[in-house]
Protein backbone atom coordinates (compact mmCIF):
# COMPACT_ATOMS: atom_id res chain seq x y z
CA UNK A 1 0.00 0.00 0.00
CA UNK A 2 1.59 3.17 -1.17
CA UNK A 3 1.30 6.73 0.85
CA UNK A 4 -1.73 7.81 -1.16
CA UNK A 5 -3.74 4.46 -0.43
CA UNK A 6 -2.61 4.74 3.63
CA UNK A 7 -4.43 8.01 3.22
CA UNK A 8 -7.41 7.18 2.08
CA UNK A 9 -7.84 3.79 4.49
CA UNK A 10 -7.21 6.09 6.96
CA UNK A 11 -9.70 8.56 6.21
CA UNK A 12 -12.17 5.51 5.21
CA UNK A 13 -11.90 3.79 8.88
CA UNK A 14 -12.20 7.67 10.41
CA UNK A 15 -15.64 8.32 8.81
CA UNK A 16 -16.88 4.43 10.12
CA UNK A 17 -15.86 4.91 13.59
CA UNK A 18 -18.52 7.52 14.41
CA UNK A 19 -20.93 5.42 12.37
CA UNK A 20 -20.24 2.40 14.17
CA UNK A 21 -20.28 3.72 17.49
CA UNK A 22 -23.77 5.23 16.73
CA UNK A 23 -25.21 2.11 15.58
CA UNK A 24 -24.46 0.63 18.88
CA UNK A 25 -25.40 3.35 20.98
CA UNK A 26 -28.34 2.09 23.87
CA UNK A 27 -32.04 2.92 23.33
CA UNK A 28 -32.71 6.31 24.93
CA UNK A 29 -36.42 4.98 25.53
CA UNK A 30 -37.72 2.82 28.26
CA UNK A 31 -41.07 1.23 28.49
CA UNK A 32 -42.46 -1.03 31.26
CA UNK A 33 -45.84 -2.80 30.75
CA UNK A 34 -47.80 -3.13 34.21
CA UNK A 35 -50.61 -5.34 35.41
CA UNK A 36 -53.10 -4.70 37.99
CA UNK A 37 -55.43 -6.96 39.96
CA UNK A 38 -54.11 -10.65 38.71
CA UNK A 39 -57.02 -11.25 36.65
CA UNK A 40 -57.26 -14.44 35.19
CA UNK A 41 -57.35 -13.12 31.76
CA UNK A 42 -54.46 -11.64 32.33
CA UNK A 43 -53.15 -14.64 32.55
CA UNK A 44 -55.06 -16.17 29.82
CA UNK A 45 -54.62 -13.61 27.16
CA UNK A 46 -52.21 -10.75 28.70
CA UNK A 47 -49.04 -13.92 29.67
CA UNK A 48 -49.81 -15.31 25.82
CA UNK A 49 -49.16 -12.52 24.17
CA UNK A 50 -46.64 -10.70 25.59
CA UNK A 51 -44.82 -14.25 25.50
CA UNK A 52 -45.52 -14.13 21.97
CA UNK A 53 -43.50 -11.05 21.55
CA UNK A 54 -40.56 -11.93 24.47
CA UNK A 55 -42.22 -8.90 26.46
CA UNK A 56 -41.91 -8.71 30.30
CA UNK A 57 -43.38 -6.54 32.85
CA UNK A 58 -44.65 -5.84 36.11
CA UNK A 59 -47.94 -8.22 38.03
CA UNK A 60 -49.36 -6.26 40.88
CA UNK A 61 -50.98 -9.19 42.72
CA UNK A 62 -54.50 -8.78 45.26
CA UNK A 63 -52.41 -11.25 47.48
CA UNK A 64 -56.09 -12.13 49.10
CA UNK A 65 -57.86 -12.75 46.19
CA UNK A 66 -55.00 -14.91 44.89
CA UNK A 67 -55.43 -17.09 48.48
CA UNK A 68 -59.14 -17.42 47.57
CA UNK A 69 -58.83 -18.37 43.85
CA UNK A 70 -56.68 -21.37 45.42
CA UNK A 71 -60.16 -22.69 46.36
CA UNK A 72 -62.19 -20.83 43.87
CA UNK A 73 -61.74 -22.20 40.15
CA UNK A 74 -64.09 -20.23 38.69
CA UNK A 75 -62.61 -17.00 40.16
CA UNK A 76 -61.87 -13.89 38.19
CA UNK A 77 -58.41 -13.69 39.73
CA UNK A 78 -55.29 -15.95 39.42
CA UNK A 79 -54.27 -18.64 41.76
CA UNK A 80 -50.76 -18.95 42.86
CA UNK A 81 -49.54 -20.95 40.03
CA UNK A 82 -50.69 -18.75 37.81
CA UNK A 83 -48.79 -16.25 39.64
CA UNK A 84 -46.03 -18.39 39.29
CA UNK A 85 -46.11 -18.75 35.35
CA UNK A 86 -45.56 -14.86 35.26
CA UNK A 87 -42.45 -14.79 37.12
CA UNK A 88 -41.18 -18.12 35.49
CA UNK A 89 -41.47 -15.96 32.16
CA UNK A 90 -39.76 -13.89 33.52
CA UNK A 91 -41.83 -11.30 34.76
CA UNK A 92 -41.72 -8.95 38.02
CA UNK A 93 -44.56 -10.05 40.65
CA UNK A 94 -45.38 -6.82 43.16
CA UNK A 95 -47.98 -6.18 45.53
CA UNK A 96 -51.18 -4.52 45.32
CA UNK A 97 -51.75 -4.61 48.85
CA UNK A 98 -53.84 -7.75 50.27
CA UNK A 99 -57.66 -6.41 49.81
CA UNK A 100 -57.55 -3.71 47.50
CA UNK A 101 -58.83 -1.05 50.15
CA UNK A 102 -58.04 2.71 49.62
CA UNK A 103 -55.56 3.05 52.06
CA UNK A 104 -55.48 6.95 52.62
CA UNK A 105 -58.81 5.97 54.66
CA UNK A 106 -57.11 3.30 57.27
CA UNK A 107 -55.65 3.58 60.17
CA UNK A 108 -51.80 3.03 60.36
CA UNK A 109 -51.99 0.05 61.94
CA UNK A 110 -54.20 -1.23 59.22
CA UNK A 111 -51.79 -0.02 56.18
CA UNK A 112 -48.98 -1.38 57.85
CA UNK A 113 -51.03 -4.86 57.95
CA UNK A 114 -52.26 -4.42 54.01
CA UNK A 115 -48.51 -3.73 53.36
CA UNK A 116 -46.83 -6.68 55.04
CA UNK A 117 -49.14 -9.21 54.68
CA UNK A 118 -48.97 -8.98 50.93
CA UNK A 119 -45.34 -8.79 51.08
CA UNK A 120 -44.99 -11.86 52.77
CA UNK A 121 -47.76 -13.92 50.82
CA UNK A 122 -46.16 -12.79 47.49
CA UNK A 123 -42.45 -14.24 49.46
CA UNK A 124 -44.10 -16.95 50.94
CA UNK A 125 -45.62 -18.20 47.16
CA UNK A 126 -43.74 -16.88 44.70
CA UNK A 127 -40.34 -17.16 46.50
CA UNK A 128 -39.43 -13.42 45.69
CA UNK A 129 -39.44 -10.24 47.85
CA UNK A 130 -41.11 -7.93 45.89
CA UNK A 131 -39.81 -4.12 45.57
CA UNK A 132 -42.23 -2.35 43.85
CA UNK A 133 -45.89 -1.46 45.19
CA UNK A 134 -48.94 -0.03 43.13
CA UNK A 135 -51.41 1.74 45.24
CA UNK A 136 -55.16 0.66 44.92
CA UNK A 137 -56.73 2.79 43.23
CA UNK A 138 -54.25 5.13 43.19
CA UNK A 139 -55.48 6.51 46.48
CA UNK A 140 -52.26 7.96 48.35
CA UNK A 141 -51.22 10.46 50.45
CA UNK A 142 -48.12 11.56 52.18
CA UNK A 143 -48.96 9.09 55.08
CA UNK A 144 -49.30 6.18 52.86
CA UNK A 145 -46.16 6.90 50.36
CA UNK A 146 -44.42 6.88 53.80
CA UNK A 147 -45.50 3.74 54.96
CA UNK A 148 -44.97 2.14 51.41
CA UNK A 149 -41.25 3.49 50.82
CA UNK A 150 -40.22 2.06 54.50
CA UNK A 151 -41.02 -1.72 53.05
CA UNK A 152 -40.60 -1.31 48.66
CA UNK A 153 -38.28 0.43 46.72
CA UNK A 154 -40.80 1.31 44.16
CA UNK A 155 -44.29 2.91 44.76
CA UNK A 156 -46.50 3.84 41.58
CA UNK A 157 -49.02 5.76 41.16
CA UNK A 158 -52.97 4.90 39.17
CA UNK A 159 -53.00 7.88 36.70
CA UNK A 160 -51.74 11.47 37.47
CA UNK A 161 -48.46 13.10 37.70
CA UNK A 162 -46.62 12.90 34.41
CA UNK A 163 -49.42 10.50 33.26
CA UNK A 164 -46.65 7.49 32.88
CA UNK A 165 -44.31 9.85 30.93
CA UNK A 166 -41.33 9.97 33.84
CA UNK A 167 -38.13 11.42 32.52
CA UNK A 168 -35.30 9.63 33.79
CA UNK A 169 -33.37 12.56 34.96
CA UNK A 170 -36.28 13.60 37.58
CA UNK A 171 -38.15 10.45 38.19
CA UNK A 172 -38.98 9.58 41.81
CA UNK A 173 -38.90 6.11 42.78
CA UNK A 174 -41.81 6.73 45.35
CA UNK A 175 -44.09 8.56 43.02
CA UNK A 176 -43.46 6.26 39.69
CA UNK A 177 -46.17 7.93 37.11
CA UNK A 178 -48.68 5.17 34.90
CA UNK A 179 -50.99 6.05 31.86
CA UNK A 180 -54.14 4.13 32.41
CA UNK A 181 -54.40 1.80 28.88
CA UNK A 182 -58.40 3.25 28.44
CA UNK A 183 -60.77 0.69 26.66
CA UNK A 184 -61.97 3.01 24.38
CA UNK A 185 -58.49 5.00 22.87
CA UNK A 186 -57.08 3.78 19.70
CA UNK A 187 -53.98 1.17 19.87
CA UNK A 188 -52.44 3.66 17.59
CA UNK A 189 -52.60 6.15 20.54
CA UNK A 190 -50.53 3.93 22.75
CA UNK A 191 -47.83 3.12 19.62
CA UNK A 192 -47.34 7.08 18.90
CA UNK A 193 -46.31 7.08 22.65
CA UNK A 194 -44.03 4.23 22.37
CA UNK A 195 -42.39 6.33 19.72
CA UNK A 196 -42.21 9.61 21.61
CA UNK A 197 -40.69 7.46 24.60
CA UNK A 198 -37.77 6.35 22.16
CA UNK A 199 -37.29 9.74 20.91
CA UNK A 200 -37.39 11.99 23.79
CA UNK A 201 -35.51 9.13 26.04
CA UNK A 202 -38.68 8.71 28.33
CA UNK A 203 -39.83 5.94 30.72
CA UNK A 204 -43.09 5.25 29.69
CA UNK A 205 -45.07 2.85 32.33
CA UNK A 206 -48.43 1.89 30.65
CA UNK A 207 -51.27 0.21 33.22
CA UNK A 208 -53.71 -2.42 31.79
CA UNK A 209 -56.36 -4.42 33.93
CA UNK A 210 -58.70 -7.18 32.69
CA UNK A 211 -58.14 -8.14 28.95
CA UNK A 212 -61.22 -9.34 26.93
CA UNK A 213 -62.18 -11.46 23.82
CA UNK A 214 -64.97 -8.47 23.02
CA UNK A 215 -67.20 -6.11 24.14
CA UNK A 216 -64.54 -4.21 26.40
CA UNK A 217 -65.94 -1.68 28.81
CA UNK A 218 -64.01 0.93 31.61
CA UNK A 219 -60.98 -1.28 33.10
CA UNK A 220 -60.73 -3.59 30.11
CA UNK A 221 -59.16 -3.61 26.93
CA UNK A 222 -60.11 -5.78 23.78
CA UNK A 223 -57.81 -8.51 23.59
CA UNK A 224 -56.74 -7.40 19.36
CA UNK A 225 -55.45 -3.76 20.84
CA UNK A 226 -53.38 -5.15 23.68
CA UNK A 227 -51.94 -7.20 20.96
CA UNK A 228 -51.79 -4.56 18.46
CA UNK A 229 -49.82 -2.22 21.56
CA UNK A 230 -47.37 -5.31 22.30
CA UNK A 231 -46.69 -5.67 18.81
CA UNK A 232 -46.01 -1.93 18.75
CA UNK A 233 -43.37 -2.13 21.91
CA UNK A 234 -42.09 -5.11 20.02
CA UNK A 235 -41.18 -3.38 16.90
CA UNK A 236 -39.77 -0.46 18.86
CA UNK A 237 -37.46 -2.96 20.81
CA UNK A 238 -36.16 -4.66 17.72
CA UNK A 239 -35.74 -1.62 15.83
CA UNK A 240 -32.98 -0.71 18.70
CA UNK A 241 -35.15 2.45 19.11
CA UNK A 242 -36.40 1.58 23.44
CA UNK A 243 -35.78 -1.22 25.74
CA UNK A 244 -38.89 -3.25 27.53
CA UNK A 245 -37.98 -3.73 30.97
CA UNK A 246 -39.53 -4.34 34.46
CA UNK A 247 -40.54 -1.68 36.95
CA UNK A 248 -37.32 -2.97 38.95
CA UNK A 249 -35.06 -3.45 36.71
CA UNK A 250 -36.24 -0.03 34.42
CA UNK A 251 -35.37 1.54 37.77
CA UNK A 252 -32.09 0.01 38.36
CA UNK A 253 -31.10 0.96 34.86
CA UNK A 254 -32.12 4.83 36.11
CA UNK A 255 -30.60 4.61 39.15
CA UNK A 256 -27.00 3.99 37.61
CA UNK A 257 -27.48 6.95 34.54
Amino acid sequence: MNGLERFFACLLLAVSLPLAASAQEAPRGLLSITFDDASRSQYKHGLRIAKDYDIVGTLFVITSEADGSQRDPNSWFMNWREVRAFRAAGWEIGSHSDTHPHLTQLPTADIIRELDVSREAIEAYVGVRPVSFASPYGDHDARTVGLVTERFSNHLLAWGGTEGRNHPATTDRAMISRMNVNWNTPPEHYCAEIRAAAANGIWLVLMFHQIVESDPEPYTLALNDFEEIMSCAAEARDAGAIRIETVRDAMALISRR
